[in-house]
């Protein structure tokens, strides 16, 4: 069998994949070219409704959600092995160690080129589908152009926020003679790129698509208008992007049209209700006026927030992309078993006692009990019961958050915590694994255009600068509020971090950690702010103790230290793609694994 490596996927083929094809069948021997041709599949706009599906069915896959939880996560400080890691997952064991080998499988980036080549596919296709099918129009095939343009950059942003440097190519690859064996383009001139091709597409998006019926829907892949790539998911992709490129005023922009289109959202689908309830979102007004629509904890409900938007069936309000997984009918479900095998299966073995692959840090539990707080800054915030199931000591714990389907969390009056989360029965696990992946909601834009404000700021005391920190110190009181039963006590207008850049950078920096706990953003994060920083230092001091040595010989030695190395194969196969120099002597090296 040949190997896939990421720029040899055939466009053509990809459509046989969606027809009842295994996902890991190699493509080159899938089907003959000549049984799937542009002759005989490219002729109407369902074909290419088809590929369409093809593209997020290859994202529900297992190994993209592993890879993007894994590049996203496993490295940070939140996350620590399980006990019996060593043993029964060695190569993430590995990673965790930050020993990392060229010989690693989750170095492999095949299933985010096989999206890419496949969204290339579709752009390539859709005009020329256009001219045989007058049923599909101009601004159809634009709206599909802007849709597969949005999902090929969320997976060149991966990439390059993983690897630093890659492969970089829009065309479609259909036939096999049509590989280009590329060297990798930098991290700059892709984010560019990225960048330029949303702006180009952005107004053809839709932004709101039907919502599911019977004769729309394909395979069960999209319910809502979450489910799919949207105008809001592209600004959602600028906001990050022009924060990761130092654009910061354009970063606040984008957020900006996000936050507005959340309200749009909001007053078509709450502002006639006569019947509002605390289930659905409500208008919370921060110490400077800042009004945002968002799920509200309670005290007699405190995990209502985390059931709107991670338990039942997903696609909250607040959601702005995430991808579904659900019953299919006939018995069978669309299960996303890569969280299960990382956070936890409802049948996990037994020497894992429930758990996944990861375990949360062990100072994120103890510090509620003992109330020496730098995580979290009070006991009082809802999300530390409902991402963690803790025993009885608050010594160790599982993480529920991306497991469970809803979560119950009691009070627990004369403890010294206003819940408890240490009972079964706080959170119930499915018998199938069917929580969704979640890759934006509101609240990640409100931090982002946060973080992008006080980026702004400078040290001197001037209206601007203090109007800057106000609207920053805002969005951050918000969404910590929204998740704290006790409101009155923590973030008032009064505390120091209002009115000091550093501090105020920090307070986002810690709210952001908060908020999106395992949901394969803290790696990430802490790459940001080291590019931001110039320096390796903020992530050697948050990470370094969970590692014993790291990759070339120290923890972190350089910025190429934070980036992953070129799996051994694509640097076998492709005469252009060189390793990078901290990882070249570990190149041939190899170790035994379960996963090759």
């Amino acid at each position: 069998m040949r190997h896939k490596y990421s720029i040899i996927h055939l466009g053509a083929v990809a459509a046989a994949a969606i027809m009842g094809l295994t996902a890991c069948a190699d493509f080159l021997e899938v089907k003959p070219r000549d049984q799937v041709t542009e002759d005989n599949f490219w002729n109407e706009k369902t074909d290419i409704d088809q590929m369409v599906a093809g593209v997020y069915l290859s994202m529900q896959s297992e190994g993209f959600i592993n890879n993007c939880i894994v590049w996203g996560e496993s490295r940070s400080d939140n996350i620590y092995p399980v006990d019996n890691l060593q043993s029964s997952e060695y190569n993430l064991y590995q990673i965790m160690r930050e020993n990392l080998l060229p010989s690693n499988p989750y170095t492999k980036w095949i299933n985010f080129y096989d999206v890419i080549n496949r969204a290339n596919t579709i752009i390539a296709m859709a005009p020329i589908v256009s001219q045989r099918d007058p049923a599909f129009r101009e601004s159809d095939v634009k709206a599909i152009i802007a849709e597969m343009t949005a999902l090929r950059s969320l997976c060149y942003f991966y990439l390059i926020r993983t690897f630093d440097e890659v492969p970089f190519y829009r065309d479609a690859i259909q036939e096999e003679e049509d590989v280009q064996y590329l060297p990798a383009s930098s991290f700059d001139y892709v984010l560019q790129n990225l960048i330029a091709d949303l702006e180009a597409v952005r107004g053809d998006a839709i932004v709101h698509y039907a919502a599911y019926n019977s004769n729309d829907q394909i395979g069960g892949l999209y319910y809502t208008t979450a489910n799919r790539a949207t105008r809001t998911l592209i600004d959602a992709l600028l906001a990050e992007m022009y924060l990761w490129q130092g654009n910061y005023a354009m970063s606040v922009q984008a957020a900006d049209r996000v936050i507005a289109q959340k309200r749009a959202d909001y007053e078509e689908e709450y502002s006639q209700s006569t019947s509002m309830t605390t289930s659905v979102p409500q208008l919370m007004t921060a110490p400077n006026g800042t009004q945002i629509e968002l799920y509200q904890v309670t005290t007699a409900n405190p995990a209502i927030v985390h059931n709107a938007i991670f338990g039942g069936s997903g696609n909250s309000f607040e959601s702005i992309f995430e991808l579904a997984y659900t019953y299919q009918g006939s018995g069978s479900y669309l299960e996303n078993t890569a969280f299960g095998r990382l956070f936890g299966e409802n049948k996990a073995k037994d020497s894992n006692r429930g758990a996944g692959f990861f375990t949360p840090r062990s100072e994120i539990i103890s510090e509620m009990s003992a109330k020496s707080f730098n995580f979290w800054e009070n006991q009082y915030d809802a999300r530390f019961y409902c991402n963690i199931e803790t025993d009885s000591k608050y010594a160790e714990g599982k993480i529920r958050k991306g497991v469970a389907s809803s979560f119950y969390i009691d009070q627990l009056p004369g403890s010294g915590l206003p819940f408890d989360n240490t009972k079964g029965s706080a959170y119930t696990i499915s018998s199938f694994q069917n929580r969704n992946m979640i890759f934006y909601r509101l609240t990640d834009i409100m931090l982002i255009k946060a973080e992008a404000l006080i980026m702004q700021v400078t040290d001197e005391t001037t209206d601007e600068n203090t109007e800057l920190m106000r609207q920053a110190f805002d969005l951050v009181y918000l969404v910590n509020a929204r998740s704290c039963t006790n409101r009155t006590s923590y973030l008032n207008s009064g505390r120091p971090y209002a009115r000091q850049r550093l501090l105020l950078r920090e307070l986002i920096r810690k709210e952001r950690n908060r908020e999106l706990m395992y949901e394969g953003k803290r790696w990430f994060d802490l790459l940001r702010y080291a590019k931001q920083e110039g320096s390796v230092e903020i992530v050697r001091s948050t990470v370094s103790s969970k590692v014993s040595s790291g990759a070339g010989g120290g923890t972190f030695p350089s910025m190429d230290a934070l980036f992953w190395p070129y799996n051994k194969d694509e640097v076998r196969v492709n005469p252009n793609l060189h390793q990078k120099s901290i990882y070249a002597k570990d190149d041939e090296e190899s170790y035994s694994s379960g996963n090759e």
